[in-house]
């Protein structure tokens, strides 16, 4: 990409007085620029549809189109406002001023115009255009490179997780001993095959998720909903992993569980992490408990509470950032890519709920969040 300087940049001149214009284009060509004039806002804008300028300079009062005019029309278009502007007129109250700034002008000069004082009000908006153009392509690049990132994350995962759902198709069947007997050997060997295939897909699905929700292209299907149903299917999900560690549950009634504006799937799929967090992070026959309330304010407050040994002072900052793991776990071999939490933030967000935890050191941790109730 060519960056306009003094030398090579087009100017557009906007000044209803062909002698203020003539003066303005002798000056420019001196600086060795190219010039583009137009009598008024509205001939100013039809020049702008088919010719690139690098700046403009643009008088107040003019007919048709007066300069106030045009730059609340450059303010409103996307292709057009970061453009340079400077006000080049005879109007130089306060009041006319601001009213230029507020708008959208990087600057303004009196009439008589002074050489010298062009001359530096133009370099200095060259500068700022050649900034800004720096800005747009390293974000135009940043944004190729996001997508090819997801395309390539989105392809990639697929094709692993049918690879994985085979894998772990047939090692099922062996589990069942369909096609045969198993010895003890063979059994552990399967039940690694099994624990570890379904490792590697929650790490996908993670994964997945995270690069959707980062290029703002996670569907959500908002609707009323069941928290006692999603609360079932999260505790369905790590039942076997809460009977292990041997953890002694409580919940507040789920006939009494009001419904909420979410994501059936995605509410689930946040109660899943908190639970499965709250196992994984107490210490074998610890206490767990989710409690359901309303705040007074039109949402409702969901509490996941273990007994666990608490996070670290020094880790809490860090918590809810991706690929972050506590040192606390006591769990060793449970899966974890360190992008529950990160995840978990970003679903209830997207909810428009909040989510936030408490924990001292030694006595346990709460997460809690909030989402709208219906009604």
């Amino acid at each position: 990409m060519t960056l306009p300087s003094s030398e090579n940049a087009t100017v557009l001149v906007v000044d209803d007085i062909e002698a203020n214009r003539m003066l303005l284009e002798r000056h420019l060509l001196r600086l060795g620029c190219q010039v583009l004039m137009a009598e008024h806002g509205r001939q100013a804008l039809e020049l702008l549809a088919t010719h690139a300028v690098d700046m403009i300079l643009l008088d107040l009062m003019m007919p048709v189109m007066d300069g106030f005019a045009t730059l609340a029309a450059l303010k409103d278009d996307p292709q057009l406002r970061h453009l340079p502007v400077v006000v080049v007129s005879a109007l130089d109250d306060v009041e006319s001023i601001a009213r230029c700034v507020s708008l959208g002008a990087v600057d303004f000069l009196g009439k008589p115009v002074e050489r010298r004082l062009l001359k530096a009000r133009v370099e200095a908006s060259l500068e700022r255009k050649r900034l800004n153009d720096h800005v747009q392509a390293a974000h135009a690049a940043a944004e190729a490179a996001h997508r090819s990132k997801d395309a390539f994350v989105s392809m990639v995962s697929h094709e692993l997780n049918n690879q994985l759902t085979g894998i772990l198709g047939y090692a099922d069947m062996l589990h069942s001993k369909m096609i045969g007997p198993l010895n003890d050997e063979q059994a552990e060997f399967i039940g690694s095959i099994r624990r570890l295939s379904r490792m590697m897909k929650s790490v996908l699905a993670d994964i997945t998720d995270l690069s959707k929700i980062e290029a703002g292209i996670l569907r959500l299907e908002l609707a009323p909903t069941s928290l006692a149903i999603c609360l079932q299917s999260a505790l369905g999900t790590i039942r076997t992993l809460l009977e292990e560690q041997g953890h002694r549950l409580t919940l507040d009634p789920l006939d009494d569980m009001p419904q909420v504006f979410a994501d059936e799937v995605r509410l689930t799929q946040i109660l899943t992490n908190l639970l499965s967090n709250a196992a994984k992070y107490t210490p074998p026959q610890g206490e767990i408990a989710v409690r359901v309330q309303r705040n007074g304010s039109g949402t409702i407050e969901v509490s996941v509470q273990d007994s666990g040994k608490g996070i670290p002072f020094e880790e809490q900052a860090r918590l809810f950032e991706p690929f972050f793991r506590s040192t606390t776990a006591t769990t060793g071999t449970q899966p974890g890519t360190g992008l529950g939490l990160n995840i978990t933030r970003q679903l209830v967000e997207l909810q428009g709920g909040k989510i936030w935890f408490t924990s001292t050191p030694g006595e346990g941790t709460t997460f809690s969040f909030t989402l709208s109730e219906v009604g």
